[in-house]
Protein backbone atom coordinates (compact mmCIF):
# COMPACT_ATOMS: atom_id res chain seq x y z
CA UNK A 1 0.00 0.00 0.00
CA UNK A 2 2.85 2.36 0.77
CA UNK A 3 4.65 1.78 -2.46
CA UNK A 4 1.52 2.39 -4.59
CA UNK A 5 0.85 5.64 -2.49
CA UNK A 6 4.49 6.80 -3.24
CA UNK A 7 4.05 6.09 -6.95
CA UNK A 8 0.77 8.21 -6.81
CA UNK A 9 2.54 10.85 -4.94
CA UNK A 10 5.29 10.96 -7.51
CA UNK A 11 2.31 11.13 -10.32
CA UNK A 12 0.74 14.02 -8.93
CA UNK A 13 4.19 16.04 -8.50
CA UNK A 14 5.47 15.13 -12.45
CA UNK A 15 1.58 16.38 -13.45
CA UNK A 16 2.05 19.57 -11.42
CA UNK A 17 5.53 20.30 -12.86
CA UNK A 18 4.47 19.78 -16.22
CA UNK A 19 0.98 21.51 -15.68
CA UNK A 20 3.14 24.85 -14.37
CA UNK A 21 5.60 24.55 -16.86
CA UNK A 22 6.08 28.37 -18.54
CA UNK A 23 4.02 28.26 -22.28
CA UNK A 24 6.00 29.23 -25.38
CA UNK A 25 4.38 31.40 -27.85
CA UNK A 26 4.81 30.70 -31.27
CA UNK A 27 7.20 33.17 -33.77
CA UNK A 28 7.65 33.06 -36.80
CA UNK A 29 11.52 32.56 -38.50
CA UNK A 30 11.99 34.72 -41.23
CA UNK A 31 15.83 33.98 -43.53
CA UNK A 32 17.04 36.81 -44.53
CA UNK A 33 19.78 37.39 -47.42
CA UNK A 34 23.10 37.29 -45.86
CA UNK A 35 23.57 40.97 -47.68
CA UNK A 36 20.82 41.97 -45.27
CA UNK A 37 23.12 41.62 -42.13
CA UNK A 38 20.59 41.29 -39.70
CA UNK A 39 21.39 41.03 -35.83
CA UNK A 40 19.35 38.34 -34.98
CA UNK A 41 16.86 38.25 -31.53
CA UNK A 42 18.95 35.29 -30.18
CA UNK A 43 22.28 37.63 -31.13
CA UNK A 44 21.51 40.82 -28.69
CA UNK A 45 20.10 39.03 -25.93
CA UNK A 46 15.92 39.08 -26.38
CA UNK A 47 14.24 37.42 -23.52
CA UNK A 48 11.18 34.91 -24.74
CA UNK A 49 7.73 36.13 -24.69
CA UNK A 50 5.61 36.03 -21.74
CA UNK A 51 2.40 36.58 -23.02
CA UNK A 52 0.85 36.75 -26.35
CA UNK A 53 -2.04 38.70 -28.48
CA UNK A 54 -4.02 37.19 -31.95
CA UNK A 55 -1.33 37.12 -34.71
CA UNK A 56 -1.47 38.90 -38.19
CA UNK A 57 -0.92 38.60 -41.46
CA UNK A 58 1.51 41.68 -42.94
CA UNK A 59 -0.04 43.77 -45.54
CA UNK A 60 1.80 47.18 -45.23
CA UNK A 61 5.19 48.14 -44.09
CA UNK A 62 5.64 51.43 -41.87
CA UNK A 63 8.32 53.69 -40.98
CA UNK A 64 8.76 54.96 -37.25
CA UNK A 65 11.79 56.82 -35.84
CA UNK A 66 12.42 56.74 -32.02
CA UNK A 67 11.44 59.82 -31.19
CA UNK A 68 14.58 60.20 -28.70
CA UNK A 69 17.95 61.55 -29.82
CA UNK A 70 20.61 58.33 -29.95
CA UNK A 71 23.79 59.49 -30.56
CA UNK A 72 27.01 58.16 -30.87
CA UNK A 73 28.09 57.04 -28.10
CA UNK A 74 25.50 55.15 -27.18
CA UNK A 75 25.37 51.22 -26.94
CA UNK A 76 22.18 49.42 -29.80
CA UNK A 77 21.94 47.09 -27.44
CA UNK A 78 21.50 48.36 -24.45
CA UNK A 79 19.21 50.86 -25.46
CA UNK A 80 16.61 47.82 -27.12
CA UNK A 81 16.85 45.56 -24.37
CA UNK A 82 15.98 48.91 -22.01
CA UNK A 83 13.15 49.33 -24.83
CA UNK A 84 12.16 45.50 -24.18
CA UNK A 85 12.00 45.36 -20.31
CA UNK A 86 10.03 49.20 -20.30
CA UNK A 87 7.65 48.33 -23.36
CA UNK A 88 7.02 44.59 -21.13
CA UNK A 89 7.19 46.85 -17.32
CA UNK A 90 5.37 49.89 -18.01
CA UNK A 91 3.19 49.76 -21.08
CA UNK A 92 2.16 45.94 -20.39
CA UNK A 93 3.27 45.25 -23.93
CA UNK A 94 3.90 41.72 -25.16
CA UNK A 95 7.68 43.13 -26.16
CA UNK A 96 9.05 45.89 -28.06
CA UNK A 97 6.48 48.14 -30.08
CA UNK A 98 8.66 47.31 -33.59
CA UNK A 99 9.46 44.39 -35.53
CA UNK A 100 12.78 45.83 -36.54
CA UNK A 101 15.35 48.63 -35.30
CA UNK A 102 18.13 50.07 -37.34
CA UNK A 103 21.18 52.08 -35.09
CA UNK A 104 23.10 54.77 -36.79
CA UNK A 105 25.38 52.55 -38.59
CA UNK A 106 22.44 50.83 -40.35
CA UNK A 107 22.57 47.69 -38.89
CA UNK A 108 19.49 45.80 -38.24
CA UNK A 109 17.96 44.05 -35.42
CA UNK A 110 14.96 41.85 -34.84
CA UNK A 111 12.57 42.81 -32.53
CA UNK A 112 9.15 42.11 -32.41
CA UNK A 113 8.21 38.93 -33.80
CA UNK A 114 6.83 39.71 -37.57
CA UNK A 115 3.53 37.27 -36.63
CA UNK A 116 2.66 39.76 -33.96
CA UNK A 117 0.89 43.04 -34.68
CA UNK A 118 3.10 46.66 -33.41
CA UNK A 119 2.02 48.75 -30.40
CA UNK A 120 2.07 52.22 -31.10
CA UNK A 121 1.22 55.10 -28.15
CA UNK A 122 -0.65 56.94 -31.26
CA UNK A 123 -4.17 56.45 -32.67
CA UNK A 124 -4.04 54.05 -35.74
CA UNK A 125 -4.40 50.10 -35.52
CA UNK A 126 -0.56 48.46 -36.62
CA UNK A 127 -2.59 45.07 -37.23
CA UNK A 128 -1.20 44.28 -40.68
CA UNK A 129 1.81 46.86 -40.40
CA UNK A 130 5.69 45.26 -40.17
CA UNK A 131 7.22 47.90 -37.88
CA UNK A 132 10.31 49.72 -38.98
CA UNK A 133 12.19 51.74 -36.43
CA UNK A 134 15.11 53.86 -37.11
CA UNK A 135 16.99 54.95 -33.71
CA UNK A 136 17.08 58.49 -33.33
CA UNK A 137 14.82 61.70 -33.70
CA UNK A 138 14.59 62.85 -36.96
CA UNK A 139 12.89 65.92 -36.37
CA UNK A 140 16.17 67.40 -36.28
CA UNK A 141 19.12 64.60 -36.71
CA UNK A 142 19.76 63.59 -40.07
CA UNK A 143 19.10 60.44 -41.55
CA UNK A 144 22.52 59.20 -42.83
CA UNK A 145 23.31 56.98 -45.89
CA UNK A 146 23.99 53.78 -44.24
CA UNK A 147 20.72 54.23 -42.59
CA UNK A 148 18.98 55.17 -45.52
CA UNK A 149 20.34 51.77 -47.21
CA UNK A 150 19.07 49.82 -44.79
CA UNK A 151 15.56 50.94 -44.80
CA UNK A 152 15.99 50.34 -48.51
CA UNK A 153 16.87 47.00 -48.31
CA UNK A 154 14.71 46.08 -45.65
CA UNK A 155 11.88 47.09 -47.39
CA UNK A 156 12.60 45.48 -50.36
CA UNK A 157 12.76 42.24 -48.04
CA UNK A 158 10.00 42.24 -46.59
CA UNK A 159 7.82 43.50 -49.79
CA UNK A 160 9.22 40.53 -51.50
CA UNK A 161 8.55 38.32 -48.60
CA UNK A 162 4.80 38.97 -47.76
CA UNK A 163 3.87 40.49 -51.60
CA UNK A 164 3.59 44.27 -50.24
CA UNK A 165 3.25 46.62 -53.16
CA UNK A 166 5.68 49.53 -52.74
CA UNK A 167 2.68 52.05 -52.21
CA UNK A 168 1.88 50.44 -49.29
CA UNK A 169 5.57 51.82 -47.61
CA UNK A 170 4.46 54.63 -45.84
CA UNK A 171 5.39 56.68 -42.65
CA UNK A 172 3.32 56.41 -39.13
CA UNK A 173 2.20 59.85 -39.86
CA UNK A 174 0.21 58.88 -42.61
CA UNK A 175 -2.08 57.54 -40.58
CA UNK A 176 -2.38 59.01 -37.42
CA UNK A 177 -1.10 62.31 -36.08
CA UNK A 178 2.29 62.66 -34.74
CA UNK A 179 6.16 64.06 -36.23
CA UNK A 180 6.72 60.60 -36.47
CA UNK A 181 9.46 59.28 -38.30
CA UNK A 182 10.48 62.68 -38.48
CA UNK A 183 10.74 65.31 -41.03
CA UNK A 184 14.37 64.46 -41.77
CA UNK A 185 13.40 60.64 -42.30
CA UNK A 186 9.62 61.38 -43.68
CA UNK A 187 11.15 63.11 -46.63
CA UNK A 188 12.61 60.15 -48.19
CA UNK A 189 8.55 58.44 -48.13
CA UNK A 190 7.09 61.15 -49.28
CA UNK A 191 9.14 62.06 -51.94
CA UNK A 192 9.03 58.55 -53.20
CA UNK A 193 12.62 57.93 -52.99
CA UNK A 194 12.56 54.88 -50.94
CA UNK A 195 9.06 53.58 -52.77
CA UNK A 196 11.30 54.20 -56.20
CA UNK A 197 14.51 52.27 -54.63
CA UNK A 198 12.49 49.31 -53.73
CA UNK A 199 11.08 48.94 -56.89
CA UNK A 200 13.93 48.98 -58.31
CA UNK A 201 15.19 46.05 -56.24
CA UNK A 202 11.94 44.21 -56.97
CA UNK A 203 12.51 44.54 -60.82
CA UNK A 204 15.73 43.81 -60.50
CA UNK A 205 15.18 40.55 -58.65
CA UNK A 206 12.59 39.64 -60.54
CA UNK A 207 15.04 39.58 -63.79
CA UNK A 208 17.09 37.89 -62.06
CA UNK A 209 15.03 34.96 -61.31
CA UNK A 210 13.67 34.99 -64.81
CA UNK A 211 17.02 34.05 -66.46
CA UNK A 212 17.88 31.51 -63.88
CA UNK A 213 14.22 29.90 -65.21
Amino acid sequence: MKKKTGLFLIIIILGSCAYFKKPSFPVEQLHYPDSLHVVLRSDWGWKPLTGTIPEHRIKRITIHHGGVDFNRDEDPVQYIRHLQDWSRAKKNWIDIPYHFMIDLDGRIYEARPINYPGDTNTTYNPRGHALICVMGNYEHQIINRKQLTAVVDLCAYLAEHFHVPPSQIKGHKDYAETLCPGKNLYLYIRNGYIQNKVKEILNRENKNHQKRQ
